[in-house]
């Protein structure tokens, strides 16, 4: 009887001892993470911007070693079947340091940076909302279900609608082609092929948003 209060005692001393990220660090790794994720699985502004503020909201849910795989990755996975295509979900689950972020090695640790090493490297800007965004659209906050499901997000990538995306290198980034999932009758329409065309000033700055229409994808 005295073993097992002990041990309880030192698991309850364990759980207690463990920290949360504090908001800068978990902003940091679900920023560095949904970068990568954006570069990648070729994410529309739209995209980015939602699998962002998934990133971050499982980053800030983060407590304990039990917590990485637990409901609050569950959760990461089901909202982000909302804003991916069937495509790109089946992509991200197969790369482990997407699909499997954090892993506990005496305390939080993250896969992403034995892809990337250069923690100051990032393809695309920062998301508009990135200063402002602490958790709005996270389960608790939208009455435990998903604030993705059922809403719509822009995948076409031709130059005139995604109008290039400047790097932190000064670098632009445009791609032609269209990645069309019209998920309310089930049709895909993909063409993967991309290039690279030269900027002009027209196709600077400004980032499109259109409608498609959006069900759960199948994960399999």
């Amino acid at each position: 009887m005295k073993k097992m209060i002990l041990t309880l005692i030192a698991m309850v001393t364990m759980a207690s001892s463990a920290k949360a990220m504090t908001f800068a660090q978990a902003q940091q790794e679900a920023l560095f993470l949904s970068d990568k994720m954006a570069y990648e699985l070729n994410l529309s502004v739209q995209q980015y911007e939602a699998v962002y503020e998934i990133n971050l909201d499982y980053m800030m849910a983060l407590s304990v070693n039990d917590d990485i795989f637990g409901f609050y990755w569950e959760r990461r996975n089901e909202d982000l079947s909302y804003v991916l295509s069937v495509y790109q979900y089946r992509s991200y689950m197969a790369r482990e340091y997407f699909y499997r972020p954090v892993y506990w090695q005496n305390g939080f640790a993250f896969r992403i940076y034995t892809n990337y090493t250069n923690r100051s490297h990032f393809y695309y800007v920062r998301p508009s909302h990135y200063a402002t965004y602490r958790g709005d659209h996270n389960w608790h906050s939208n009455g435990n279900k998903s604030y993705y499901q059922g809403r719509v997000y822009d995948r076409d990538h031709t130059p005139n609608a995604y109008n290039g995306v400047r790097t932190r290198t000064g670098v632009d980034r445009y791609t032609t082609g269209r990645n069309v999932y019209n998920r309310g009758n089930a049709t895909v329409n993909r063409n993967r092929n991309t290039t690279v065309v030269s900027p002009n000033n027209n196709q600077r700055r400004n980032w499109h948003s259109n409608n498609n229409s959006s069900n759960r994808p199948s994960r399999r």
